[in-house]
């Protein structure tokens, strides 16, 4: 049975329970109001610490989506998300990573349950919103954006689930409310990153699945300043590159323990790391950190559990 969304929402200020009240929803505690348009609780209040800069990366990548010609809805491209290279002949190396992270966490560290309660975090279109249906589950996409093209709006082409547009650093639902929580190429994007992770760790059951997919990362000697960030910076989107070991740091902090961590395309840890991962008292999750400390820049999918 599909929970009701709004026994889940809570004041992303105070976490209080929330009414409806007007078109909206109001807190009871803090008098704030959120509205609701198309459906979309509108939780990133302009009041919240970050919230100028969430929205601005939010008008970002409209930006860049009508610069590249990527704006307009395609409903072929849509259909087979994030599988391209497979199903469209494409090559390219995010979507390529994406796939096959997704797949691990739908096949292999959730694998036989259903009618699971999940939230992606920076869902975007939430595309990944088919399979969990596909498997019974009650699905929520969030995001800071809600373009009917490229943002939560464009849901509704892949079925009816509830979407709301928030804010990672400061989630508007209830503690333990998930089964599973995650995201795909997101983390990069908080203002504060072990904050993000605390959240999720904070609205995830004890025993849940707390997940970040295909995150980029650099060696522990190249600079926080990745050139090919670049492009997104100037449209004001909000773009970082981090160690992988302050990813597992961030998880740590929050409670969280690693059950799974690896290179986001499932690219095997180069020379001395691969050693490394068939010692006994090391294994893989050690030699792809090793790895990944001194690899420019690539990416890094960790699959944990709540505690």
């Amino acid at each position: 049975m599909q929970t009701p969304l709004l026994e889940l929402l809570r004041c992303p200020f105070c976490r209080a329970p929330l009414a409806d009240a007007d078109s909206g929803l109001a807190c009871g505690r803090c008098d704030r109001r959120f509205a609701v348009e198309d459906g979309i609780p509108r939780m990133l209040h302009p009041d919240l610490p970050g919230a100028a800069a969430k929205l601005a990366e939010a008008a970002g990548w409209v930006e860049k989506a009508r610069r590249e010609r990527w704006y307009e809805p395609d409903d072929a491209l849509d259909a087979v998300l994030p599988f391209v290279n497979e199903e469209l002949g494409w090559d390219d190396l995010n979507w390529a990573s994406s796939s096959y992270s997704i797949r691990v966490l739908l096949d292999e560290v959730v694998g036989a349950r259903t009618g699971l309660r999940v939230l992606e975090l920076g869902a975007a279109k939430a595309w990944a919103s088919r399979f969990w249906l596909a498997r019974g589950c009650e699905y929520v996409a969030a995001d800071i954006l809600a373009d009917p093209n490229i943002g939560l709006g464009r849901g509704a082409f892949y079925g009816d689930f509830a979407r709301v547009q928030a804010d990672g650093e400061h989630l508007p639902f209830a503690e333990e409310s998930f089964d599973v929580v995650y995201c795909v190429a997101t983390l990069h994007h908080a203002l504060d990153l072990v904050r993000m992770v605390r959240e999720m760790a904070r609205v995830a059951r004890p025993g849940a699945v707390v997940a970040g997919l295909n995150e980029g990362t650099r060696g522990v000697l190249r600079s926080p300043e990745n050139p090919d960030q670049e492009a997104e910076k100037a449209l004001r989107i909000n773009e970082h590159v981090h160690t992988v070991w302050a990813y597992a740091a961030a998880f740590a902090r929050a409670g969280l323990a690693i059950r799974r961590l690896e290179r986001a395309d499932g690219a095997p840890p180069r020379p001395f790391g691969r050693l490394l991962s068939k010692l006994p008292r090391v294994g893989p999750a050690l030699g792809t950190l090793a790895h990944l400390s001194v690899y420019p820049y690539t990416g890094v999918s960790l699959y944990a559990e709540r505690r």
